[in-house]
């Protein structure tokens, strides 16, 4: 059993010598020594150089602003652009917008199927256009693809705010392992969409194609996955 003992210290304030405050403190110490060693905490200083700092200033004609930087009008329509260049293509190649509903009566595999061939479609598209590439706006030509897109991220950010604004499921998984795993799998399949396009726009020769489902072809064979991989590591090593 450890003895405690009782301790007074003494402090006078500065300015009036007969005021002073009297502080009693109970310390319970272990084994038979009485005496504590009290740690003192080390004080960080701060140093700041001598130097003043210098202000450069320099002659700007103001009227050359619009030969430097865009301005708010510029910026804005550059946002624009890819829309109207993915107007054109998919009048180019016959797609409505309304295909964007396509898939919305199928379900399951089938989904999944279509889906899929949409991608290999719009990976494999010869893309011949010298002053319009498909390239980045893929899920604005087809339309269906855009929309899918938007339904797996909604699925993936309900999942999210369900986690962050119920205090029962936070209680039930604490550390998140299981919102984790969920997330991981929602946002399989874009991974598995970047990582397709990857390999096509480094690997392939434009407009070669490949057939088949791009998607179902790396799920189905993953050796063949991890060759095309090792493929391009070996021609960005030479």
């Amino acid at each position: 059993m450890g003895k405690g003992f009782l301790s007074r210290s003494f402090s006078n304030s500065k300015g009036n010598n007969a005021s002073s405050s009297h502080r009693f403190s109970f310390t319970k110490s272990s084994g038979n020594s009485t005496n504590q060693t009290k740690n003192k905490a080390t004080k960080r200083r701060v140093s700041f150089a001598d130097i003043a700092a210098k202000r450069h200033e320099y002659d700007f004609d103001w009227e050359l602003e619009p030969v430097y930087w865009f301005s708010r009008d510029e910026l804005k329509s550059f946002n624009e652009v890819r829309f109207d260049e993915a107007d054109v293509l998919r009048s180019a190649r016959g797609i409505k917008t309304s295909s964007r509903n396509d898939a919305d009566n199928l379900d399951g595999s089938g989904r999944d199927v279509y889906i899929g061939d949409k991608i290999t479609n719009a990976l494999d598209d010869i893309d011949d256009d010298h002053e319009i590439s498909v390239r980045g706006i893929e899920h604005f030509v087809f339309p269906v693809l855009q929309k899918e897109m938007i339904r797996r991220k909604k699925d993936l950010k309900r999942t999210v705010l369900g986690y962050s604004r119920d205090p029962k499921v936070r209680r039930m998984d604490p550390k998140g392992i299981k919102l984790a795993q969920q997330t991981i799998s929602l946002s399989q399949w874009a991974r598995d969409v970047a990582t397709e396009r990857g390999i096509k726009y480094c690997e392939m020769k434009r407009g070669g194609g490949r057939g088949g489902g791009l998607l179902g072809a790396a799920k189905l064979s993953k050796c063949s996955t991890a060759k095309r991989r090792l493929s391009l590591c070996e021609k960005m090593e030479e």
